[in-house]
């Protein structure tokens, strides 16, 4: 049990790692973004801007800051709405629930009866067909 929780950390924490680098290889950052919808560039303001949003740090700390926003539940602002991101978020959960329960249903309703049929029709032409179909959806 100490194994797979240890093994469930490891994983999370590889993850987080993986998502931070993929955000920070994206080109440009959000401040390059904000200044090329503006049309102009203040280096003096531009380099503010990434103090402030502590881009100027090292990358480790900033993977640190973000974690632990992360773990607070502190997501950040929306540069779009400038409302905090985790506002934003918020009422869009239900809808994604309910989309993942429904397709969650439609795989157990289509998956389980076609598994029963593969299995017991196993070797089939039908076996055979449904392998294919499953494969291919």
């Amino acid at each position: 049990m100490v194994k797979r929780f240890f093994l469930m950390l490891l994983t999370l924490v590889g993850m987080s790692i993986i998502i931070f680098v993929l955000l920070r290889l994206m080109p440009g950052n959000i401040v390059d973004i904000m200044f090329d919808s503006a049309g102009f560039v203040d280096p003096a303001e531009k380099a503010e801007i990434e103090k402030e949003l502590g881009l100027d740090q090292p990358i480790h700390v900033q993977y640190a800051q973000w974690i632990w926003g992360i773990m607070r539940w502190d997501l950040g602002f929306s540069y779009v709405s400038e409302m905090p991101a985790i506002d934003e978020l918020g009422p869009r959960i239900p809808i994604t629930a309910k989309l993942a329960a429904l397709a969650l249903f439609f795989s157990v309703l289509f998956g389980v009866p076609l598994g029963v049929i593969s299995a017991v029709r196993q070797d089939t032409w039908l076996d055979y067909t449904l392998r294919v179909i499953s494969l291919s959806g």
